[in-house]
Formats: structure tokens, C-alpha cells, sequence
């Protein structure tokens, strides 16, 4: 049912970016609006997104790939964000890496949604550090680490539950889709918090499906 109501969604969102982008090009003078009503339709289609996953995982193809290029795209779709909150950020690899079994598509959508919470976390800036090794049972662990206002320890366990937030504008969709993709991978999700100092967010991932 989720599935199906996304994909109702999803059809006039596209109509509705398409005819504002063109209105914007069109008068590209005349209007401050247009950006905030492009934004506001892609946030929109993230939340449907999201939905449609819930509602109908995907099949995972398994491929080999890089978890430093994963990372690294990562890194440059939220690098924006993070300038405008004055926010940097600091990866430490320990390398070197094996290529890892993964659906690169996924993990990139994991990594962009914990990453982006991570900056959001921090609205007067901060620091977030992003750590990546090989444990010694050969699985890929990534952290995120940042400085902000924290969860409160009652709350980390209802994290990833439907429709749970901590945000003023959150769904608690992102979370549980981001959950949901590292358990088809047969990974591991943990989160460690303190109020005002900070959350370290750890992924583990079986470099090899088989």
C-alpha cells in the first residue's frame, strides 16, 4: 500500500518541479520563491522515496566496490550543506581496504542520510569525524561522530522506529530505511549518544556476502 501510494505521488511531484524549474527559467528575476518551491518538492520526493523502500524493498544486486569512493561521494553531496553551517569534517582511513559486497546505490544513500543528520545536529558548526578501518574479523566498520545537542538516553532505543524523530521537521523514515538497508546487508547499525556533547553513529558491514 505504501508502495503504491508513493508511486501516485511521484508522478505530479515530477510535473510540479518540471513546470517550476522551467518558470524559473523563464523569470529567473522575478521571484526568490522558486528555489525554496524546488527544495520543498525534493523534500518531498525524498519522504516518498523512503516510503516506496518500506513498502517494497529492493532486490540487492551484490557488486564489488569501493568503500572510500562510497565515502568520498558522500562527502561532496553534502558539502554544501555543511559549509553553510560551518561545519567541517574529518576522515581518517586505515588502509588499505578491500572492495566490498555491497549495492554501492544503497550504502550511498546510508552514508548521505547519517551524514546529513550529523550536520544538522550541529546548527552553530562543529566538527564531525568519519573513521574507516577493517575489524579483525574482516568486516568494513564506519563511524560518525559529531559535536552536537545529542539524544537523550531514553530516546536512542525508539531511533529507526516508523514515523519516530527528534527533529522538529523529521519523519524518522530516513533512519529506518537507512536501518533497514545495512540489515540486507547483512550489517550492523549502533548509536552512542550524550546529551549536548555528541553522537557517534557505527556501521559494520561483511566485506564479502558469501
Amino acid at each position: 500500500m505504501a508502495a503504491a501510494i508513493g508511486h501516485e505521488i511521484r508522478n505530479p511531484l515530477s510535473s510540479l518541479k518540471g513546470f517550476t524549474q522551467l518558470q524559473q527559467e523563464r523569470y529567473p528575476n522575478t521571484n526568490d520563491f522558486y528555489p525554496i518551491m524546488i527544495q520543498e518538492i525534493d523534500r518531498i520526493n525524498s519522504i516518498v522515496n523512503d516510503l516506496m523502500y518500506l513498502g517494497k524493498p529492493k532486490v540487492i544486486e551484490f557488486e564489488k566496490a569501493s568503500i572510500e569512493e562510497i565515502i568520498a561521494y558522500t562527502l561532496s553531496i553534502t558539502q554544501q550543506q555543511a559549509e553553510r553551517q560551518s561545519v567541517t569534517v574529518e576522515t581518517i582511513i586505515e588502509g588499505p581496504l578491500s572492495p566490498i559486497d555491497c549495492d554501492d546505490k544503497q550504502l550511498k544513500q546510508v552514508f548521505i542520510n547519517l551524514l546529513k543528520n550529523a550536520i544538522e545536529a550541529m546548527p552553530k558548526g562543529g566538527k564531525i569525524k568519519i573513521q574507516v578501518k577493517v575489524s579483525k574479523e574482516r568486516k568494513m566498520l564506519i563511524s560518525i561522530e559529531d559535536e552536537g545537542c545529542g539524544i537523550a538516553e531514553e530516546n536512542i532505543l525508539n531511533i529507526g522506529e516508523p514515523f519516530y524523530t527528534t527533529k522538529k521537521d523529521g519523519t524518522g523514515l530516513g533512519l529506518m530505511v537507512t536501518n533497514q538497508i545495512i540489515k540486507d546487508h547483512k550489517g550492523e547499525l549502533s548509536i552512542h549518544s550524550r546529551l549536548e556533547k555528541g553522537t557517534k553513529v557505527e556501521v559494520e558491514l561483511p566485506i564479502n556476502q558469501k
